[in-house]
């Protein structure tokens, strides 16, 4: 028994030692860094600031605008991405033949890469020769939009890009919950005269609970670290109306190099999506033990 652990733990060093050094290190680094203030010069040492980098995140107007933005697009986009997803799901389930094939071709979209996407989504929505602007024109006269540099249309295009990539595996996902529900409680309340709507209702909906909650956190991880769609579809604009938390962090760390808020600011989000996880897991326990 001892000679098989000491195997094992001889194996998983080397990993265990890998894990340490690409996100324990980086992570204390980062957290020292967050409460220092670094001058132009790089011959300035560091100085000890305390929480002013906190401080002086929430009076930026433009943080405050990206947490703004990233709410919006967290809110929206996950409700069409759970509703159009479970959709999707449903549609799926009552596919007796074919359906891998069906499923392997919807999650192309979720195996291109953000930035590839981001890229071709912006030729879709460009004003000029853009497919969505021909097909609204062509099918309903309406005039070309300026999707990428103007408000509202540069959010909603963000908000169309995410949910186009997202919602196939949200639907594997639920695909997933709904073949676990028994056929004889289906079949059960078939017999006793339920309508497709109710049995949705009060059987399958309570009982793909859990599932729900599984991808809502998948979902809000995604989506709070939102950079390359948006980057790359309207680079923030017009404006900064369109820069999401991703973004302007991005922009702390890289274009102003002001790394001490750079650092409080991906501290702060390590605390709340560390927050958020707790939370779902804590929910998903509650509906464990009441199942």
């Amino acid at each position: 028994m001892r000679g098989s652990r000491r195997f094992a733990w001889t194996l998983a060093t080397p990993s265990l030692v890998g894990l340490v050094l690409v996100s324990l290190v980086p992570f204390l680094w980062m957290t020292w860094t967050a409460f220092h203030t670094f001058s132009p010069n790089p011959t300035i040492p560091p100085r000890f600031s305390g929480l002013d980098n906190l401080w002086a995140l929430f009076a930026d107007p433009q943080y405050l605008q990206s947490i703004r933005v990233t709410l919006i697009v967290l809110v929206v986009s996950l409700v069409l991405k759970l509703s159009l997803g479970f959709a999707l799901a449903w549609a799926l389930y009552h596919i007796r033949r074919g359906r891998a094939l069906v499923i392997s071709l919807l999650l192309i979209p979720a195996a291109i890469a953000p930035l590839i996407a981001g890229l071709v989504w912006w030729m879709l929505f460009n004003t000029k020769f853009g497919a969505v602007n021909a097909i609204l024109l062509g099918l309903f006269g309406i005039e070309p939009i300026q999707w990428t540099v103007s408000m509202p249309w540069a959010l909603i295009a963000i908000i169309v890009a995410t949910v186009w990539q997202s919602v196939p595996f949200v639907a594997v996902i639920l695909l997933g919950g709904l073949t676990t529900i028994p056929l004889e409680v289906l079949d059960a309340s078939k017999v006793d005269g339920a309508s497709r709507w109710r049995e949705l209702r009060f059987i399958v909906l309570p009982l793909m609970r859990p599932f729900f909650l599984v991808a809502s956190l998948f979902m809000i991880i995604d989506l709070l670290r939102l950079f390359e769609m948006p980057q790359f579809l309207t680079s923030g604009g017009p404006g900064n109306e369109t820069v999401v938390q991703g973004m302007y962090l991005f922009k702390l760390g890289f274009t102003f190099f002001d790394l001490g808020r750079a650092s409080m600011m991906s501290l702060i989000y390590i605390l709340v999506l560390t927050a958020i996880g707790l939370i779902f897991v804590r929910l998903m326990r509650s509906r464990s033990a009441e199942a």
